[in-house]
């Protein structure tokens, strides 16, 4: 993973609690919960580099029955994917 830079967010006392008990629940810490929040956010508002309803070919080979609901969080995940590799 390359390296971090810290940096300051202002956060509504509620939003800091529900995020909390987000990550408890998850395992994992506040600050991955909004890293991963801030690359969902330039994911979907990124101008695409190809048209992404291409990304939908061959989604539901194996176990994925529910791609016709859950396309547009298939899409999200295949972005970030290939924005981390």
């Amino acid at each position: 993973m390359a390296r971090m830079r810290r940096i300051e967010v202002n956060l509504e006392p509620e939003l800091v609690a529900s995020l909390d008990r987000l990550a408890e629940e998850r395992g994992t810490s506040r600050s991955a919960l909004l890293r991963e929040a801030a690359w969902q956010l330039v994911a979907l508002t990124e101008t695409p580099e190809e048209d992404s309803i291409l990304g939908i070919i061959g989604m539901a080979r194996g176990d994925r029955a529910d791609v016709a609901e859950r396309h547009d969080e298939y899409l999200v995940q295949a972005k970030l994917d290939r924005m981390h590799h």
